[in-house]
């Protein structure tokens, strides 16, 4: 699958999420999925910082555990799917579970995690900015809502499942899920494609990032910050670069460094947030 994890990047990344370890079980899953996402923000802040300093791409562009779990230290980095779910998966697979990596796709491809307890087989997903707080069943056709969002696993066929989300009534991304473990070798091309530097591609044109905090969940696109809870949603714009970039501090963690960064490799492909 991948190199193992090291012992001195296990106990740092459970440093990272504030736990200690304990024996593989469902709640322990549970618990380090809720606290993962609370902790480490869904973002593509980290993306450009590891395209522009990098210039490589497809799997030499993922960055290590060390560098991973030190940008997030001293950063507040946290990254998009590939990002996140291939170092979940390693220190799940350190902890001692069975952790494989699964695609999704359905626009661009999507990779997430399925964990076997007991022989049942649960899809997890710590990089989607998804309000996933468990490992679901897919077999169990699963359907929630949370945050002004709505999620909807139904069975598709021999080992597929489609995972919608919905806000409002209309889905805004919906998935195919292969559920059959891959390597991350076969994710080379994806992520290659993912950083298209083009204006065709969205997510490199853009800055997003959601983490999930007490009864909220907080994103950012752009200028504008969204707190969506279980009663409704505020949205809030910041013309103010300062103000925009404080706001990015207390939220998520972020460090002036890197958010300036992020504007500017925006701003040079035409992208302009702030006069």
């Amino acid at each position: 699958m991948s190199t193992p994890m090291a012992a001195h990047s296990l106990r740092f990344y459970l440093d990272c999420l504030r736990m200690e370890r304990e024996s593989p079980s469902y709640d322990y899953l549970r618990r380090l999925t809720r606290r993962h996402l609370e902790r480490f923000p869904f973002e593509n802040i980290g993306k450009i910082h590891y395209y522009a300093n990098g210039a490589r791409t497809g799997l030499g562009w993922l960055p290590d555990a060390e560098t991973f779990l030190t940008h997030f230290a001293a950063r507040g980095l946290g990254g998009n799917c590939y990002i996140l779910n291939a170092h979940f998966g390693g220190l799940l697979r350190a902890l001692g579970f069975r952790a494989e990596l699964v695609r999704a796709t359905g626009g661009n491809t999507h990779m997430a995690l399925r964990v076997t307890i007991d022989d049942r087989a649960y899809y997890v997903d710590v990089g989607y900015g998804a309000p996933l707080f468990e490992p679901l069943v897919p077999e169990e056709e699963p359907r929630f809502s949370r945050y002004g969002e709505t999620v909807e696993v139904t069975k598709l066929g021999d080992d597929r499942y489609v995972i919608d989300r919905r806000a409002n009534g209309q889905s805004f991304v919906v998935k195919t899920i292969e559920w059959t473990a891959v390597e991350l070798s076969d994710f080379d091309e994806a992520i290659a494609h993912s950083l298209r530097d083009e204006d065709e591609n969205p997510f490199m044109r853009r800055i997003v990032a959601t983490v999930f905090k007490r009864d909220a969940a907080y994103s950012v696109v752009n200028r504008k910050l969204f707190v969506k809870t279980d009663k409704g949603s505020e949205v809030h714009d910041f013309p103010s670069r300062a103000e925009w970039t404080d706001m990015m501090r207390a939220t998520f963690g972020f460090d002036a460094g890197v958010v300036d960064e992020a504007v500017a490799f925006l701003r040079a492909r035409g992208v302009v947030l702030f006069d």
